[in-house]
């Protein structure tokens, strides 16, 4: 179960992506990646230019997350 800690960071995260549809998918990577990796990952899917996103915000968050989580990210 998550903590306030890990939910508000996830709420965070929903907010920034305008993504609050996958909170329950937001709130399994806070409770699975550390925090420096998961607000890394949220800079670099917010620097993308809208115009170069295929899907949403928040797929590309997913994807990067779930493609880069193995790499030092997990808390495992």
């Amino acid at each position: 179960m998550a903590t306030q800690k890990e939910e508000k960071l996830a709420r965070e995260i929903a907010d920034a992506l305008d993504d609050h549809d996958s909170m329950t998918v937001h709130l399994s990577f806070v409770e699975k990646y550390t925090e420096s990796f998961l607000r890394r990952t949220l800079q670099r899917v917010l620097s993308v230019p809208e115009n170069q996103i295929r899907k949403t915000r928040g797929a590309l968050f997913t994807y990067l997350v779930t493609r880069n989580g193995g790499g030092g990210g997990s808390r495992d």
